[in-house]
């Protein structure tokens, strides 16, 4: 043992220069390795949510009907969204010109899925090739060890919406603007409200999900504009997850997440 140490420490000293440049390549290029892991992950995400960004552009000229965003307080909304994001001005006027004679129309979908025993998953898909969509994540799904099932019992959903009243709209001085939103949300047909900032006048709408759509637009017709709306789904008893069956998850889901179409995904894990 005593001899073979001293061999290996011989041939260091022999080729000193051999060895060190080896292990420094070596190292270079496990960091330029992780570099371009990094930069991959990072250009798939951009994509992904790019594509998102501007599938919701595409669904606000088709829920507000016009590709003018001074008529469509929706699609102003989301071109906003899309720069802060940082997607390039030209993307988003190419997208206007694209869809301002495409009659195409995105159908919004919903998909159960039992992953593994005890994860239930409602994922929320927006296109206009629905069979195409479950024919491509299919084999993903099955593979990772989920199925298609039936989760409804499972959550609790109701349509949220987040507007914002213009400063231009008046009302009495006599009344504070909490009930003139309390007023609106009755007279609306809402189911709960909440002010969310007095000072931007912004508010959160609560209603039934089959109303979402007709009470964006009665907002919008009275005066607010819609920044956000959403069918959500809140699960009754969320579930903690061991931390290999976590980890194991969480791969799962990036993997449903970069699925061309996916808009939301719902679960019953706990945080």
């Amino acid at each position: 043992m005593l001899r073979n140490v001293l061999n290996i420490c011989c041939a260091h000293i022999k080729h000193p220069n051999v060895n060190l440049t080896t292990r420094r390549l070596m190292a270079g290029h496990s960091k330029w390795a992780n570099i371009k892991h990094l930069k991959a992950e990072k250009d798939e995400y951009k994509a992904v949510l790019f594509a998102k960004i501007l599938r919701q552009i595409r669904l606000a000229i088709q829920e507000g009907d016009s590709v003018d965003p001074a008529l469509n307080s929706m699609l102003r909304s989301e071109i906003d969204k899309a720069v802060k994001q940082n997607v390039p001005f030209d993307t988003i006027q190419n997208t206007l010109r694209r869809f301002q004679n495409n009659k195409m129309q995105f159908t919004k979908h919903r998909l159960g899925i039992q992953y593994k025993k005890n994860v239930f998953v409602i994922c929320i898909i927006n296109t206009n090739n629905f069979s195409g969509f479950k024919m491509d994540a299919t084999a993903m799904i099955k593979k990772s060890g989920g199925i298609f099932v039936d989760v409804t019992h499972i959550f609790e959903d109701f349509g949220w919406i987040r507007a914002r009243l213009a400063e231009v709209v008046l009302y009495p001085k006599s009344q504070t603007f909490e009930e003139k939103v309390f007023e609106d949300a009755i007279e609306f047909g809402a189911e709960d409200v909440k002010v969310v900032d007095c000072s931007s006048r912004t508010v959160n709408f609560k209603c039934d999900p089959t109303y979402l759509t007709a009470l964006c637009k009665r907002l919008q017709i009275n005066g607010y504009t819609v920044e956000k709306s959403e069918h959500i789904f809140y699960a009754h008893d969320p579930v903690k997850l061991t931390s290999e069956l976590h980890d194991a998850y969480q791969v799962f889901l990036k993997k449903l997440q970069i699925l061309p179409g996916v808009e939301n995904i719902y679960d019953n894990v706990k945080e």
